[in-house]
Formats: structure tokens, C-alpha cells, sequence
């Protein structure tokens, strides 16, 4: 009798102890000094003709992240990297998912508006939980790459496959800057073209993916719908069916 006693004794020391999964995800991310989890946000656009100041859509972001910040200042600072080509972009962002979805309502918004510079978007992917930034702050360039027959671009191999090879320069770019001395990385951005022209995305690549129509690719809206339209379902037992049945048995 005394030794189940005891028994149950250690097993209440046990459970009193017991470390749930979210405990461990918080102390990681105190260590980490991390407010809430990391996210990485991908899209790619399309610029609307008559653009002339390319360099304004960089300043956009720059006011824009800082204003997010001053809004919600419990969340994660922004860093990423916006490249500005001649008729598209591609921006990398890395904070918490309210300041990602404000992002994308940006985005919306600059599509929506005759004022606004994008044409079209597609979000590549979003990368819930990373375990490190690639990037120690936001900052952009805007490149001056011309591109032959760019919208000739076609390619044999399926949207997917195309999504990850541009991914995986990215992840390269990323991971190059990361290990460049902070010494010389202004003059690496400053000539990304000549220094890294590898990873760089293609632009006909970029043009490809904003007209194709592949369900892996995320138009804005979409993702907005999501979070805003309601979620209706219909129960045809009770909704579309009259008198409504009878329950002959008591549920708990």
C-alpha cells in the first residue's frame, strides 16, 4: 500500500513538471529574442506602364514598414529585400503574419488604385516559422537590366518546379549577403548585377509566372478572402430540409 502510495506520489512530481510544446516554442523564442514567430513572405509583380520613378516604390516600402511599425509596436521589425527591375519586382519580407497580411493588403491596394504601380502579383510562398532571418534589415535596389524577348519566355517544365528554382536563388542571395562583411556589402548591393548575376531572378522568368494562371500561384485577393470573406456552410439536414428532423435520441 505504501509503495503505490508513492508511487503515485512521483507521478503527481511528474505531470506537476511536465514542459508543454508551446513552453519550449516560447523559451526558443525569448532566447532568440523574438516577440512572436518569423515569417518569410515572397511575391513578385508586375509594374503598370508609365512608371517612370522606380526608385518611389522602395521609398513606398521604407515609409510604409515604418508606419507598420509605429501601428504595431508589439510585432517584428521588417527585413527583407525588394528588387526593382525594369517592369517587375520581387520582395522578400521577414516579420509576424499581421504585419505580412498588411503587407498584402498593400499590394491589393496598389493594383486596385489608378494611382497605384502594380499591374498584377502572385505570391510565390510564405514560410511559416523560419528559424533564422536571412536578412539583418529591409532595403531595396533598383536594377537596370534589360531583358531580350522577354515576353518570348516559355518554359517546358511545370509552374512548381519553375516556383522553386526562383525560390532557391533567392535562398542563395540571401545566404550570400548574410555571410558578406557589413564593410562590403553596400557595394555588393550596389552591383548585384555584375557580382551575383546567377542568382539573381530572371525577368522572363518574372513575366512568365505574373501571366501564367497555375492554382499555385496566390493572386492577393485570394489570400485576403481568407481572413475576410465568412466561411458559410450550408447543412442540407437542417438548412434546406423542412419540417426540421426530429431527434429521437439525446446527444451529450
Amino acid at each position: 500500500m505504501a509503495s503505490a502510495m508513492e508511487q503515485e506520489r512521483e507521478d503527481s512530481v511528474i505531470e506537476a513538471h511536465r514542459t508543454s510544446l508551446l513552453e519550449v516554442i516560447e523559451d526558443k523564442n525569448r532566447a532568440l529574442n523574438k516577440k512572436n514567430l518569423i515569417h518569410r513572405f515572397v511575391y513578385i509583380a508586375k509594374l503598370k506602364q508609365g512608371v517612370e520613378d522606380r526608385a518611389e516604390i522602395g521609398n513606398h516600402y521604407e515609409r510604409f514598414f515604418k508606419n507598420l511599425q509605429n501601428v504595431h509596436q508589439s510585432s517584428e521589425v521588417v527585413t527583407g529585400l525588394l528588387l526593382v527591375y525594369l517592369k517587375h519586382v520581387v520582395h522578400i519580407v521577414e516579420t509576424s503574419t499581421d504585419l505580412i497580411t498588411e503587407t498584402v493588403r498593400d499590394i491589393q491596394a496598389n493594383i486596385n488604385e489608378s494611382s497605384g504601380v502594380f499591374e498584377t502579383s502572385k505570391i510565390l510562398i510564405i514560410s511559416h516559422d523560419i528559424p533564422h532571418r536571412l536578412y539583418g534589415q529591409w532595403s531595396f535596389r533598383t536594377l537596370d537590366i534589360q531583358a531580350a524577348r522577354m515576353e518570348s519566355y516559355d518554359s517546358n517544365e511545370s509552374t512548381d518546379k519553375i516556383v522553386i528554382d526562383l525560390l532557391t536563388q533567392l535562398l542563395k542571395l540571401g545566404n550570400h549577403l548574410a555571410k558578406t562583411p557589413k564593410l562590403n556589402l553596400k557595394n555588393l548591393m550596389d552591383s548585384l548585377h555584375e557580382r551575383v548575376p546567377d542568382l539573381l531572378p530572371q525577368q522572363g522568368v518574372l513575366h512568365y509566372l505574373c501571366e501564367d494562371n497555375d492554382p499555385c500561384l496566390v493572386r492577393p485577393q485570394d489570400y485576403l478572402d481568407m481572413y475576410d470573406k465568412p466561411f458559410d456552410v450550408v447543412l442540407d439536414s437542417e438548412e434546406l430540409v423542412w419540417p426540421l428532423a426530429t431527434r429521437l435520441f439525446p446527444y451529450n
